[in-house]
């Protein structure tokens, strides 16, 4: 049995005040350009650019596009991550399979370009040893700066 100032209360709720449409709906999410995944290849080095929200490709997807590429004579694989703005466990998950990928076909995996915010979710979850940054840039990258005032 539904009391009156229940009733009341999830009506209150459920509704916007005035016959307004509810804050939720006057500001929708922003949208953001679709994640992209390009290749580059010389030799028995082959770079995976993705750029986007690495979340939003669908876990299958990435470690796809480098199964239907050519990689004969190819011993590193590097992922640049400079167009990732942010990554979640979804993301580590995807990565972690690419990872397992190359270590069947004696391929080495490595990261290049990590932002440090994308570089952060790969601390917290220990997985920072696991995944080599590129031989060609600083062996961890560059930590921000706290400034306080």
């Amino acid at each position: 049995m539904v009391r009156a100032h229940e009733w009341d209360a999830s009506h209150r709720l459920a509704r916007a005040w005035g016959g307004r449409r509810p804050w939720w709906v006057a500001h929708p999410p922003p949208s953001r350009p679709p994640s992209r995944l390009e290749w580059e290849s010389a030799g028995a080095h082959a770079v995976v650019g993705v750029t986007g929200d690495v979340d939003d490709l669908a876990e299958p997807e990435l470690e796809a596009f480098v199964a239907g590429r050519w990689l004969a004579g190819c011993t590193v694989l590097e992922v640049d991550l400079s167009g990732v703005w942010s990554m979640s466990s979804v993301g580590l998950s995807m990565l972690l399979g690419v990872h397992r990928w190359c270590e069947q076909r004696g391929l080495e995996l490595r990261l290049r370009d990590a932002p440090p915010s994308v570089w952060r979710v790969f601390e917290a979850a220990g997985l920072d040893a696991t995944f080599a940054p590129a031989a060609s840039h600083d062996a961890r990258p560059p930590a921000q700066e706290l400034a306080l005032f």
